[in-house]
Parts: structure tokens; C-alpha cells; sequence
């Protein structure tokens, strides 16, 4: 999977991991599928999946504190068991951190909907976290360049607010762009805006922008 790319994340047995990842493609999310817990733990990088699918029976649940662990609790998660489906079981796996608890008798559509409906719901949490991973990648220098930008200064300004050139300003623009993954000032100013972090970085000293990041990262 590409870093940036949505993606289901599938721990499940041979007899229903073909399944998942055929309903999950029905919601347009490629799948990372995996027999046992520890191989998908060895997969794992930056990016959260858009949804982890953890089977109780191989693992999920002490894969989904370490998933927890790593991405906090803005990834949605579902246990899923075959056998495991008392009252008791259902609640021991929401303690646990998952956000649902299915059977794998559960009608197809109805997984589905449950599904939809937690990645909906969680979606605007997981995009801000996204973009506050992104201007965590900032330099401090790229930062107070954001900021400015954020405040409404032109490059000229930007320039002469920070006691360099035109073409440094330039240059580190051009740099944080890239690491935002955007293409414009107005998209990396709208990124900001989404983090919550044009206010905190808005005074456009060092000290500022690096605790207004770190504090939220």
C-alpha cells in the first residue's frame, strides 16, 4: 500500500479473510489481509488503515492494543469472532478498545453498514491527525513560514518578518508544500486551518510554532 492511500486492514482466518476483503472493496478500500497478527504488525508504517477487521480467534485482540498503541483511538476497529460472541465476549472486546464487535454469522450487509457508518463518523478526527503528522515533518524554519502565510503576509513580508530573502522564503515554501502533499499556499494554509494549528503557530517565533506542533502531535 502507498503511504497515503486508504486501505483496509484485515487479520482473519483462511475460511472468511477472502470474504472481508471482497465487502470491503464493495466501500472502495483496497485491503491489507493477513493470516496471523504478527505478520500484519511487521507491515505496519505511518499511515493508519481506514478500518482494521481483527478476528479474536488469530490474535485481534492483543493486535488491537498495539494498533491502539501506535495510532491512537481515532482508528476505527472491529472485532469480528466466530466463536466468541457471548454478551460477555462483546464486551470484553470494547474494553479492549474495539469500536464494534461482530459475529461472523452477521448478515453481509449489515457488517457493511456498521462498517460505512464508523468510518464516516471517524473521518474528520483521522483526516486532522493526518495533517497534524504532516506539519510534524515541518523544520521549525518551514513552520514560521506557515505561519506568516497563515496570518496573510505576502512573501515580501514573509521575507522581512523573518530577516531573510525573498528566494529563502521561497525555498523553504517550496519545501513545505512538498511535505504537506499540497500545491499551493492556499492549500497549505487550508491544511493548518483543518490541524487547528494556524492560531497556535500564528506568532511566528521558534519557540511557538515547535511547542504549538509538539503539543498536539
Amino acid at each position: 500500500m502507498g503511504t497515503e492511500e486508504a486501505f483496509a486492514l484485515v487479520v482473519a482466518g483462511d475460511h472468511v479473510r477472502a470474504d472481508y476483503v471482497a465487502l470491503l472493496r464493495r466501500l472502495g478500500l483496497p485491503s491489507a489481509a493477513f493470516r496471523r497478527a504478527v505478520d500484519a504488525a511487521a507491515s505496519l508504517n505511518a499511515t493508519p488503515p481506514a478500518v482494521a477487521i481483527l478476528e479474536v480467534e488469530d490474535g485481534g485482540c492483543g493486535f488491537l492494543r498495539e494498533l491502539r498503541d501506535r495510532y491512537g483511538p481515532d482508528m476505527p476497529a472491529v472485532l469480528v469472532s466466530a466463536e466468541r460472541v457471548t454478551p460477555a465476549d462483546v464486551v470484553a472486546g470494547l474494553l479492549v478498545g474495539a469500536d464494534d464487535y461482530a459475529a461472523e454469522s452477521m448478515d453481509a450487509e449489515e457488517f457493511l453498514a456498521r462498517v460505512r457508518r464508523l468510518i464516516d463518523r471517524t473521518k474528520p478526527a483521522r483526516n486532522a491527525t493526518a495533517d497534524l503528522r504532516r506539519l510534524s515533518a515541518l523544520t521549525q524554519r518551514e513552520r514560521e513560514v506557515l505561519a506568516h502565510t497563515t496570518e496573510g503576509l505576502t512573501q515580501k513580508q514573509v521575507a522581512t518578518a523573518m530577516g531573510i530573502s525573498i528566494k529563502t522564503v521561497g525555498a523553504h515554501m517550496q519545501n513545505l508544500l512538498m511535505k504537506l502533499g499540497v500545491h499551493s499556499r492556499m492549500e497549505a494554509v487550508a491544511l493548518a486551518a483543518r490541524a487547528g494549528s494556524g492560531n497556535g503557530n500564528g506568532n511566528g517565533n521558534g519557540n511557538g510554532n515547535g511547542n504549538g506542533n509538539g503539543s498536539r502531535a
